[in-house]
């Protein structure tokens, strides 16, 4: 009888252990369960931010520098290296009369800024948003301007002799700049670049010299180059649907294949030596 209850209770005692164990057990494998679950979920959210992090666009640096920052940046650049403006974000500055020459200004928001009889000679302006800004008297000769947008931008009295301009300057105001030597012509080698040519719709180009400027395939629909100096410039297969080039000196211009529908064409000088134009089309 003694024995039985021995065995019993020795029974009894290692089903309480037993349970215990399973109790102990099952805590620890559920914390361990959801550690290892959180690591997952960590590692996948990190994979997540670093895979949304590559597909995103650069950013410009936003809004920190002012004016005295600026011409401090430029001051402190190593001999033989360009200041480097690169994506910084200058809209709505007054840079006015600053010396930018041959900074680097590659997809800087300029946007709204003032810029006026700025030096920006054989600066990067490539990609650059200049959209409602003022150049006004700006020397921008030699500067390099691929993809730069600079839709409604004031560059009147502007100096764009020799620059490489390629992008959109609709509606722009060039009355009485100088484009001698510019390359705003068709690029065939950029021809999957967007635009791969110069879009001057509606831009204000009165007065302004394009000698020897090369505006092939250029779009310049309802354009105003009223009283223009077009000598030995190419105009190919540019569009000038309803421009205005009354009064222009068009000598030894080339514009062969150039859409002139409802273009104004009165008082044209020097249209008997350029190319393209069919007789009595300068009235």
């Amino acid at each position: 009888m003694v024995s039985m209850r021995r065995k019993t209770n020795h029974n009894a005692w290692m089903r309480r252990n037993d349970i215990g164990s399973l109790m102990g057990a099952a805590p620890r494998s559920w914390i361990n369960s959801m550690i290892e679950d959180c690591g997952r979920l960590a590692l996948s959210g990190f994979l997540l931010l670093s895979l949304l992090s590559i597909a995103s666009p650069v950013a410009a640096i936003a809004g920190d520098l002012d004016r005295m920052q600026v011409i401090e940046q430029i001051a402190t650049a190593k001999p033989g290296q360009a200041p480097d403006l690169a994506r910084r974000d200058l809209s709505g500055l007054d840079l006015s009369g600053i010396d930018f020459k041959g900074a680097d200004l590659f997809a800087a928001n300029l946007s709204g800024t003032k810029l006026s009889r700025a030096n920006l000679a054989h600066a990067n302006l490539t990609r650059a948003v200049l959209t409602d800004a003022d150049l006004s008297g700006a020397d921008l000769q030699d500067a390099d301007m691929f993809a730069v947008m600079m839709s409604n931008a004031n560059l009147s009295g502007a100096n764009l002799s020799r620059a490489r301009i390629i992008g959109g300057l609709n509606n722009a105001r060039l009355d009485g700049a100088k484009l001698i030597g510019a390359d705003l012509g068709f690029d065939p080698t950029n021809a999957n670049m967007a635009p791969p040519k110069v879009d001057l719709s509606g831009a204000v180009l009165d007065g302004a010299d394009l000698t020897d400027a090369n505006l092939r395939n250029a779009l310049l629909e309802y354009a105003k180059l009223r009283g223009a100096r077009l000598v030995n410039t190419r105009l190919n297969w540019a569009k000038l649907a309803g421009a205005d080039l009354s009064g222009a000196d068009v000598a030894g211009a080339d514009m062969s294949n150039a859409d002139l529908t409802n273009a104004v064409l009165t008082g044209l000088k020097g249209a008997n030596s350029a190319s393209g134009l069919e007789p009595g089309a300068a009235r």
